[in-house]
Parts: structure tokens; C-alpha cells; sequence
């Protein structure tokens, strides 16, 4: 009896603040934005679909709701692999850009080297860039598809990013047991982090497809947070849109909990669609990547925190 009493004792101790993190690795990805280079415009992993030889990446974007390929950039690998067209199911239907889209049912998944199970990821019609039939067997990674919060459904994820790895796990390990916590509200996955600015505690989307932005918000709010001029602007897309954006430097102080983030540039633009986002979201802005690079973030979908270390 008591050596059960032990073995149960030191499984649970192991369980709790033992347990062996599996981490996966990723990439940022570096290109120009009207004319700027810039070297974290976003993170990739690289995936494993259906244990195929191919090598994938897909993007981390917080910001999304579903997890999906793009068809246009799938489209040789489809006509390749006969059983993956069959794994696209029309009774598992979502909406995306204003169109029904269908699911592949019951595909296999791997973040790195870990597993995932079997998911049923979106295929998001029209969309994505062409990879040419004569490249699919190349060894390079190919951008086929956005990774979202459906994947972490109540798990809890670690972004490390001065390490640039990510662990999904069920229980908190105990080495980031002290990080700065702070309760976030969730609507179809998408998390809004309360950050003080002015004095005021405001929600911001954290959206890790948005790496460019420490903050972006409507133009009234920016000019809230600075009485400076515009100093950047920058053509960009969303979803295949694009528009401008403008900068200026921001002259109040920011906050996350008793952590003074780091001086930076507030960028807004003035389209009805960003204004309708916030007030519809009930959010002031949109948080990057920008803030948190020294970092390590915790988002607890479990409990509905978000930790900084």
C-alpha cells in the first residue's frame, strides 16, 4: 500500500512540475513592405500533413478563427495525392471572405514533431499563392496555410520568441508559474489583452499576424496617444486587401500590469471596415508580436489568462 501511496506521489509531482515540454521550433519570415525590409513579418512552423514527404509551413496567426490551407497554393498537391481530395468533407462547412468554404476531415497534423492528431483543418477556396506543379517535390517548405486558436482550444500555449519555439501543453510548467498574468476576454478564439494606456485599462487584440504593429488603431485614437507628426506610412494587405497605414510615435506611457512596454509607433488608417472591427470586437487596437520580442508569452485558453515572462 505504501509503495503505491509513493509511485502515485511521484507521478503526480512529475505530472505537475516535471512534465517534458515538447517544443516546436519556428521561423520568422523577412520581406519588403513598400520599399522596407523587415525581418519578423511573421512566424512560420513547419507542418506534416497525413505523414506525406512534402515539407509545409504555416503561418501563426492568433488573429484568425479557423485553421486552414489555401487552395490556390495546394491545388498540385490535391491533384497528387488522390486521398487527400476524398478527406474534403461538404457537410463541415465555415464562413471566410464572405464565402462558404468546405474542412478535410480527419487530417493528420504535426507542429514540428508533434503530433496533433487527426484535425479537420478549413481549405480556403481562392486563396493563397500558386506553387507551381514542378516545385511541389522540392525540399524547401512551401506556405500553404494559417495556423489559428482552434488548434489550442483549451491549452494552454507558450511563444517563446527570443528562443523562437512554441509549446502546447495541458498544464502550466512550473518555470512560468511567475510570469505576470492578467485575465483576457475570447470571441471565437480571437483574445483581447487589457493594456494600460493613459491610465486606462483598454482591451487590444493579440494577434500574432499582425508582427509589424506594437499598436494599431482609428485615427482619433492614435492621435490621442501622440501629438506627432506621421512618420511612417506603409502599404499592406489583409486577406488579400490591401490599404495604407500610417505611423507616428507614441508620447504615452504603456503598460501591461507593472511592465512598461518599450517606446514605439502607433499605426492607424481610415477605412469604415477597421472601425467597424474595433467596435464590433469592443476593442481600442490591435497588439502584435512588437511588444513581446524579449519575451515570453503565455496565453492560457483553459482559464482565460495571459502571461508575459
Amino acid at each position: 500500500m505504501r509503495q503505491i501511496f509513493i509511485a502515485t506521489l511521484l507521478f503526480f509531482s512529475i505530472s505537475s512540475f516535471g512534465q517534458k515540454l515538447e517544443w516546436i521550433p519556428f521561423n520568422w519570415v523577412g520581406d519588403s513592405v513598400s520599399g522596407k525590409y523587415f525581418d519578423k513579418l511573421a512566424i512560420t512552423i513547419p507542418v506534416t500533413l497525413d505523414n506525406l514527404p512534402n515539407k509545409f509551413r504555416m503561418q501563426l496567426d492568433l488573429g484568425a478563427t479557423v485553421t486552414v490551407i489555401y487552395e490556390n497554393s495546394f491545388k498540385h498537391y490535391l491533384d497528387t495525392y488522390s486521398e487527400l481530395k476524398n478527406k474534403i468533407d461538404t457537410t463541415l462547412k465555415f464562413r471566410m471572405q464572405s464565402q462558404t468554404n468546405y474542412k478535410f476531415k480527419n487530417l493528420g497534423l504535426k507542429l514540428g514533431n508533434v503530433s496533433f492528431g487527426n484535425r479537420n483543418i478549413g481549405h480556403f477556396k481562392n486563396f493563397g499563392d500558386p506553387i507551381s506543379i514542378d516545385s511541389i517535390t522540392t525540399k524547401s517548405e512551401k506556405d500553404i496555410g494559417t495556423i489559428a486558436p482552434d488548434l489550442f482550444e483549451n491549452k494552454i500555449l507558450i511563444i517563446d520568441y527570443p528562443n523562437k519555439r512554441i509549446c502546447v501543453t495541458t498544464e502550466l510548467p512550473k518555470q512560468f508559474s511567475k510570469a505576470q498574468f492578467r485575465d483576457y476576454k475570447i470571441k471565437e478564439g480571437r483574445i483581447k489583452i487589457p493594456i494600460t494606456i493613459n491610465g486606462k485599462d483598454e482591451n487590444v487584440m493579440f494577434d500574432t499576424g499582425s508582427s509589424l504593429f506594437a499598436l494599431i488603431t482609428t485615427t482619433e485614437k492614435a492621435n490621442k496617444i501622440s501629438t506627432k507628426p506621421i512618420t511612417d506610412s506603409l502599404k499592406i494587405s489583409s486577406w488579400g486587401e490591401y490599404y495604407m497605414v500610417y505611423g507616428q510615435p507614441i508620447k504615452s506611457k504603456i503598460m501591461y500590469g507593472q511592465k512598461q512596454l518599450n517606446k514605439a509607433v502607433v499605426y492607424f488608417d481610415s477605412r469604415k471596415n477597421s472601425y467597424d472591427f474595433y467596435k464590433e470586437e469592443e476593442i481600442w487596437g490591435i497588439t502584435g508580436n512588437a511588444y513581446f520580442l524579449n519575451n515570453v508569452v503565455i496565453i492560457d485558453y483553459k482559464n482565460k489568462r495571459f502571461g508575459v515572462k
